[in-house]
């Protein structure tokens, strides 16, 4: 009956569409679905996408927001039902369900349009200087490999709640392996780096052509293995005053040394470092070549344990087993391909758009923002440090005359969908809200510049005006490190001599009473006030200076002065010499009563 009411319909109309009437019973329009598929993408290129459940119950809050009828079960999970979530990704086919790769906030953060430029502007600027080809240009960076692989998948029984696979050990014992590349698609052999402390002929035995080895307790790199690396670098590269290279790497502290930087210097490599948190889209290693190379390594290593039953992998397997996975990673097609990846070479400073660094919006400030964030703090009525404030509050209106479609053209696709939404919320009721408006962008608030570490940056290490920077940071640091080092000699000395000071002591127990107390001042506002400043009597005499100086009182085991202690540090007299020193290098006790020093204690 029903096929002969449509035949019968259509006889009397012939423009009779027979197409399904589920829009009908649609909770939302096709405009405002497109909205919610925007934000999705928008959400995801943040690096802040939403999960199945969390687009289910947004969905919801969506619907709530515009006074939609909603079904009743929405109502009561205060969430969209599986079948409508089905629903809408079979409606819009550019939408997925993906696995997402697990980004740090650093490296979201980092990636933006500011360090990518400054890094192309300082390679740039060495392409300048000389002409460089593909040979001359290369990466460098350090891996890890273990003991202990992944295993990879298996065929086993369908429906089996656990598969296992034997490994040698549920943590392995690390080798650090430094490798190099050229775009030409050429590579210096591998570098090894083993947690012992003498070489051992195994550790060379199955490796690639040419590779060395050295040592280390931890199996790490060091400065002064990185300047062995450098040999065997130049060995290779065959580099020099008249055939020089650039060498890109990335910024730890092993590869910053005076000495390594000096035997760049003399052989011609001009080391570029690459900004902080940035690897993983600028370091041709990490693009595309240590992912395959990890991936053939756990294929040999699960051969390995399959054709050596009841054994485990030693660290004299992982030359052989770096050496089969080595040939296959580092080819020249995978090679060429992460230079181009990274607009490397061929130089392309332009290669990233404006949706690369979408990740980094969440925390960008325009620079004026920065500049008063440095003087003083800023003001909370700022619509940037509101948690939650959108990216469209913080577009720069387009200069007169401007169209519409040239506003769009010249922003990125974020900022475009944004001028869409404004523009919709605008001409539609006044009611309506949008997903933004309903659940705004992540936004960060502005962080406060505080002290500690300074940031790294993208620089030329031999450039002379960074050379000596660096220079004079490293003998400032050595310098901290042997005094630390003399002040805890002198500690050790003290605690060896335990039997003197109890000695000492008990004859300062016996004078308690005729002697004065010991004195113990707070490093503190008051007590500079009463010591330094705004003394009316000439006769009070600085507790903090020696005996013929008045200006300052130095530590007689560190020789910092009391000037530049820190708030709240303990200062301590000697009852003998009078002199002052911190209660922590003399290791003494605030409820000591008497305490002799031990220049006057020998």
């Amino acid at each position: 009956m029903t096929l002969r009411r449509y035949v019968l319909k259509y006889k009397t109309d012939k423009e009779t569409s027979f197409t399904p009437n589920f829009v009908t019973s649609q909770i939302f329009s096709c405009h405002e679905e497109s909205l919610l598929v925007e934000y999705l993408l928008t959400s995801a290129n943040l690096h802040y996408g939403l999960t199945p459940k969390q687009t289910r119950k947004f969905a919801y809050e969506f619907g709530q927001a515009n006074n939609k009828k909603l079904p009743e079960n929405w109502k009561k999970n205060e969430c969209a039902s599986y079948d409508w979530l089905k629903g809408f990704m079979s409606r819009y086919p550019q939408l997925s369900l993906r696995s997402p790769e697990a980004t740090s906030l650093g490296r979201a953060t980092a990636f933006n349009r500011h360090n990518v430029q400054e890094f192309y502007k300082n390679l740039s600027n060495l392409l300048e200087r000389e002409t460089f080809g593909p040979e001359s240009v290369y990466n460098l960076d350090e891996t890890g490999v273990t003991t202990a692989h992944k295993p990879q998948k298996i065929i086993a029984r369908k429906g089996q709640k656990q598969i296992s696979k034997s490994t040698s050990a549920e943590r392995g014992t690390l080798v650090t392996v430094c490798c190099a590349i050229n775009a030409v698609g050429n590579s210096v052999p591998p570098f090894f780096i083993f947690p012992r402390v003498r070489m051992q002929d195994y550790m060379i035995q199955g490796a690639p052509s040419g590779s060395i080895a050295v040592t280390h307790e931890s199996g790490w790199m060091t400065a002064d293995n990185f300047v062995k690396y450098l040999d065997h670098f130049i060995k290779h590269a065959k580099c020099s005053n008249e055939n020089k290279c650039i060498l890109v790497l990335d910024n730890h502290e092993s590869h910053i040394s005076p000495k390594a930087l000096d035997k760049c210097k003399l052989n011609g490599i001009h080391l570029l470092t690459l900004p902080p948190h940035t690897s993983h889209r600028l370091q041709p290693l990490d693009v595309s070549i240590f992912g395959p190379f990890k991936r053939y390594y756990n294929e040999q290593a699960d051969a390995w344990m399959v054709s050596h039953p009841g054994q485990t992998i030693s660290l004299k397997n992982i030359p052989e087993l770096v050496g089969l996975a080595y040939v296959r990673a580092f080819s020249p097609s995978n090679i060429t391909k992460g230079f181009s990846t990274t607009g490397i070479y061929p130089f392309n400073p332009h290669l990233f758009e404006d949706l690369d660094f979408a990740g980094a919006e969440v925390t960008n400030r325009p620079y004026e923002e920065l500049r008063e964030n440095s003087e003083k703090e800023l003001d909370r009525d700022d619509p940037i440090a509101q948690p939650g404030t959108s990216i469209s509050q913080q577009e720069t209106t387009p200069p007169p005359g401007t169209s519409l479609c040239q506003q769009k053209s010249t922003s990125n696709p974020i900022e475009t969908f944004l001028q869409d939404s404004t523009t919709i919320q605008s001409t539609s009721s006044v009611s309506f809200k949008t997903p933004e408006e309903v659940r705004p962008y992540p936004k960060a608030q502005p962080r406060l510049k505080k002290g500690g570490r300074k940031p790294g940056r993208t620089r030329i290490l031999t450039d002379t005006p960074e050379k000596e920077a660096i220079e004079a940071e490293y003998n400032m640091r050595e310098g901290k490190k042997r005094m630390k080092t003399k002040v805890e000699m002198a500690k050790r000395k003290i605690s060896s001599e335990t039997g003197e000071n109890n000695h000492f002591e008990k004859l300062n127990a016996e004078s308690t009473e005729s002697q004065p107390k010991r004195k113990v001042l707070d490093r503190n506002a008051k007590t500079e006030k009463r010591v330094f400043g705004d003394s009316d009597s000439e006769d009070e005499k600085d507790p903090f200076s020696d005996a013929d100086d008045d200006d300052d009182a130095a530590c007689i085991y560190c020789n910092s002065l009391f000037s530049a202690s820190r708030s709240r540090e303990k200062w301590i007299q000697c009852q003998k010499c009078l002199r002052w020193c911190h209660s922590a290098c003399a290791d003494v006790k605030h409820n000591t009563k008497m305490f002799s020093c031990e220049l006057c204690i020998n």
